[in-house]
């Protein structure tokens, strides 16, 4: 550990000036030059930091070794003298060639043994999360860790001009997540319920998290921590990092967002066209009715948005889903989600798993359009939706393990002929009938099994997945919420 530190800890400038020094380096390269007349010392520091057990070291490896001073958990700021926070954070290329931050940017620990602010201005999160100096590495699947390279370096100061916008967002999050844990609800907090600051949990399993509630005595919590969720970190990497940024229209001016509320705001300039119908709208806002997305599209044009996505919505990682129901009140159709692989599927726990994650911390505006007796779809409203936590926990947890199971138990097919005499593959997952929440079923139209051999369908290899057994394979699947499930989330729409 040096003496003297080659900045001034004391001068926020210096304090940058130095850090875009690391642009282009490796983790190794920061460790070769610290230990520039020591090889076998430096081989057995990169050899520690490379093994992924040791979550979080790239982080302290930059604070021992390149900003000079010992990783420690004491809860001033990593530079206490200009009341500034290190982050470390890695992000990826998209196969598409765009950029995303690799997880959410976790700030501070959720205090479970003392009361909370309801004000963010008076809470100790902001003092943590003023000012953070974030150090953005890229992290390649496969590669060494110490390998990983830094590409981008950026002050991120809440209470700054450029992120006035998102200052406002990020107060009424804390104040959503504070209100929940004052009303004794620590248990019933998920990501979903807010939109640039999380409430993530901390602890290595869910169990060992559990700790009892400040505010309820009675029921026990997981253990969370606020973060800067994910979708917004890579908003952050994308519009304020990287030269180039990604191009997104605004739903709300800075004006709009300090006197209404967002969620309101929203829900009103979609409920202004109720009763309209389908071509109505296209008509209006000039609409290729033929358009596979044009309903997603009508919606973002509602709002006043031209781009693919409105910067608040990306944010926030909040979906847009349309809705169309029939004249009986349910569904025309479940929701469908990406194809799962199989054997990764079957190699998961549920909380570590894609699914857990995406219904965890996306947030979703359903927007509803109903049948009339003519058969014609009208307007019927919107509003914002995230999975309770609770029921995800729960019931979801069951159904998802119900169809990990099977797999691994082993699938039985049962092949058939239909009234045309063409082959039909019927196997024993658990149906949709058996499920409130999601059922599984075919991803791809195209319908190919490999079964003792054999193959069946009028699909190619392509479509097909490999089963546990390493044997047989059928048609990929995917995860669909049950259109009975989203009848009755959007009943009060209807």
């Amino acid at each position: 550990m040096k003496d003297s530190k080659p900045y001034n800890d004391a001068n926020l400038e210096s304090i940058f000036k130095y850090s875009k020094k690391l642009i282009g380096m490796t983790f190794k390269n920061v460790l070769e030059h610290y230990y520039l007349n020591n090889k076998s010392l430096l081989e057995e520091k990169i050899n520690y930091f490379n093994n992924p057990s040791n979550k979080g070291s790239l982080g302290n490896l930059l604070e021992e070794y390149y900003y000079f001073y010992k990783p420690n958990s004491i809860s001033e700021p990593d530079f206490p003298k200009v009341s500034t926070e290190l982050k470390v954070t890695p992000y990826e290329k998209k196969d598409s060639g765009g950029l995303r931050a690799g997880e959410r940017l976790v700030i501070s620990m959720i205090p479970n043994n003392e009361e909370v602010s309801l004000e963010f201005e008076n809470s100790h999160l902001k003092k943590k999360i003023s000012k953070i100096l974030m150090v953005w590495y890229e992290r390649k699947k496969g590669q060494l860790r110490t390998l990983n390279q830094i590409e981008f370096v950026n002050l991120f100061d809440i209470c700054s001009k450029l992120y006035e916008k998102d200052f406002e967002i990020i107060c009424e999050d804390y104040y959503k997540i504070a209100c929940k844990i004052r009303e004794g609800k620590a248990h019933e907090l998920s990501e979903g319920d807010t939109r640039y600051l999380g409430a993530c949990t901390k602890g290595a399993t869910a169990k060992d998290s559990l700790q009892s509630q400040y505010y309820n005595k009675n029921i026990l919590a997981k253990r969370r921590a606020f973060s800067l969720k994910q979708s917004y970190m890579t908003y952050i990497l994308n519009n304020y990092v990287k030269t180039n940024p990604m191009k997104y229209d605004s739903i709300l001016s800075n004006e709009d967002l300090k006197n209404n509320n967002f969620d309101d705001y929203i829900i009103k300039k979609i409920n202004q066209y109720i009763g309209k119908t389908e071509e109505e709208l296209y008509r209006e806002f000039k609409l290729n009715k033929d358009s596979k997305q044009r309903n997603n599209i009508l919606v973002n044009k509602i709002l006043g948005v031209n781009t693919e996505n409105s910067e608040e919505f990306e944010k926030a990682n909040i979906v847009i889903k349309t809705i169309r129901v029939q004249n009986n009140g349910t569904p025309k159709e479940n929701m469908s989600f990406p194809k799962i692989c199989i054997r990764d599927f079957v190699n998961q726990k549920f909380e570590d798993s894609y699914e857990y994650t995406y219904f965890a911390e996306t947030r979703f505006l359903f927007v509803v359009f109903k049948e009339n007796e003519n058969g014609i779809y009208k307007l019927k409203g919107a509003k914002f939706w995230n999975m309770p936590i609770k029921e995800l926990e729960t019931r979801g947890k069951l159904e998802w393990e119900a169809y990990k199971n099977k797999f691994l138990e082993g699938i039985n097919f049962i092949i058939s002929f239909d009234k045309n005499n063409k082959i039909v593959v019927k196997n024993d997952l658990p149906k949709k009938s058996d499920h409130k929440i999601f059922h599984l079923r075919p991803h791809s139209k195209m319908s190919a099994y490999l079964i003792d051999g054999k193959k069946y369908g009028n699909g190619t290899d392509s479509d097909m997945d490999l089963l546990p057994n390493n044997r047989d394979k059928m048609v990929y699947q995917c995860f669909w919420l049950n259109n009975t499930y989203i009848a009755d989330i959007i009943k009060d729409i209807l």
